[in-house]
């Protein structure tokens, strides 16, 4: 039974809640870092705020990974923004959601409390989008350029939450991408996920970045946000549509005003030439 398109605009403030969350606990927390040993405004020990830090991170790449399931669903069951944006679909849209969960897992009695749609990586989640969007898009034309960082980012995520070798492997191969340090850099005992968060991010994520000075926790964050919006795009403002229309108005007013100066001028000239009788 056809119903009203499932919306999708709550998903993308949901997740952009959590940055901004994440991105408090990390404004809390850094002023401890920065300050002396022996200052009083040292409120947390170093090792409690590169754990915070991690922490935070953590809780965004899982909530991006919510992000992108949740919208993916609801897009192939004819969901549309607020501003109107909807993806063009290669199939008929799904009749619920519990059916497109069905549709993209491949099983009628998939239950999305029990399972996960496994679309972790970047990959996996832009193949699923070219089987059911024209071009892949949204999730193409938003993933395919930070495809390398989100790669990254789980690495990270998993090496917070992991202390297997390959995690560990993976690890430092990501901090030896992103600090230049060679195959065979080396890396300080005890280095860890925070650390590297709370490092100058002045490789990796664009020129604009390094240039501002934002560290690779505020260079994810914000990379993050504009996936989101990307993906699920707002409500565009209208206050350009009205200032337009005030503009043109302002306009016709002055040509009236100058059409009757004119006009005045004109007949005062007139006026003045003519004989008096």
């Amino acid at each position: 039974m056809a119903g009203r398109p499932p919306k999708v605009d709550h998903v993308r403030d949901a997740f952009t809640g959590s940055i901004e969350s994440a991105e408090k606990l990390w404004t809390a927390v850094i002023p401890s870092r920065d300050a002396d040993v022996t200052s009083s405004c040292r409120s947390l020990h170093p090792e409690h705020v590169r754990r915070v830090v991690e922490l935070a991170f953590m809780g965004v790449v899982e909530a991006w990974e919510e992000f992108v399931t949740l919208t993916l669903v609801r897009y192939v069951a004819g969901a549309k923004c607020d501003g109107g944006y909807s993806p063009s679909l290669r199939l008929a849209k799904a009749e619920t959601i519990a059916h497109a969960y069905q549709l993209i897992s491949g099983d009628p009695q998939f239950d999305p409390n029990k399972r996960y749609l496994g679309l972790r990586s970047p990959l996996a989640a832009m193949d699923l989008a070219k089987v059911f969007f024209v071009g892949g898009r949204p999730y193409t034309s938003a993933l395919e350029r930070r495809q390398d960082r989100l790669q990254d980012a789980l690495r990270l995520r998993d090496r917070v939450a992991h202390s297997s070798q390959k995690c560990r492997n993976d690890f430092k191969k990501t901090v030896r991408t992103f600090l230049n340090l060679g195959n065979d850099g080396t890396l300080t005992q005890g280095y860890g996920v925070g650390d590297l968060l709370m490092t100058h991010a002045e490789r990796c994520f664009g020129s604009s970045v390094a240039d501002r000075g934002l560290s690779y926790f505020e260079a994810y964050m914000e990379t993050f946000r504009d996936l989101a919006t990307h993906i699920v795009p707002p409500r565009k403002a209208r206050v350009r549509l009205r200032f337009r229309r005030r503009t043109r108005r302002i306009s016709i007013c002055r040509r009236s005003l100058t059409t009757g100066l004119t006009a005045s001028l004109w007949w005062q000239d007139r006026v003045t030439a003519s004989p008096r009788f």
